[in-house]
């Protein structure tokens, strides 16, 4: 059976909740969770009104505007989602990235994927291909800092 949590790893701890439930933990999950999991379950928490886990409500929520863990999602999700989507647009991460999206990004990208390759060149002694990768090293690096791709001047 799958850890009630992460659903990614195999349940090893059983805890039983006042209906006879089980609510089912790997060692990792068991581990970081431990005590609130067993209190949660044992004190016959329904899932829909409160946290499973660390026993926060929608209410909660709704005053605070803080979910108390990582589960609180999954037990609020129906009352979430359209809070999300209004405040995001969306109910889907789509990561970031650090200086934006386009051409700087990829540019930058890039460049840290040949400085590792050309790592790679020169610890096996491979002059040629190290050569090769310096040169396209310093390619994207004039593009990057000559283009207008970075802040005001050029910077």
């Amino acid at each position: 059976m799958l850890c009630y949590n992460c659903k990614k790893r195999e349940g090893v701890h059983a805890v039983s909740d006042a209906h006879g439930e089980e609510i089912v933990l790997c060692e990792e999950c068991y581990a970081r969770l431990g005590a609130a999991a067993e209190y949660a379950a044992l004190s016959g928490i329904e899932e829909g009104g409160r946290c499973p886990v660390c026993g926060r409500t929608y209410a909660d929520y709704r005053r605070t505007g803080l979910v108390g863990c990582a589960v609180c999602y999954d037990t609020f999700r129906e009352e979430l989602l359209p809070v999300i989507r209004r405040m995001h647009g969306k109910t889907v991460h789509m990561g970031g990235h650090p200086l934006g999206d386009g051409k700087l990004y990829e540019l930058l990208d890039e460049r840290n994927r040949l400085r590792a390759e050309l790592e790679g060149a020169i610890k096996r002694k491979d002059m040629a291909a190290a050569d090769r990768l310096n040169k396209d090293i310093r390619e994207i690096s004039r593009i990057i800092y000559r283009s207008d791709l970075g802040g005001e001047d050029g910077q």
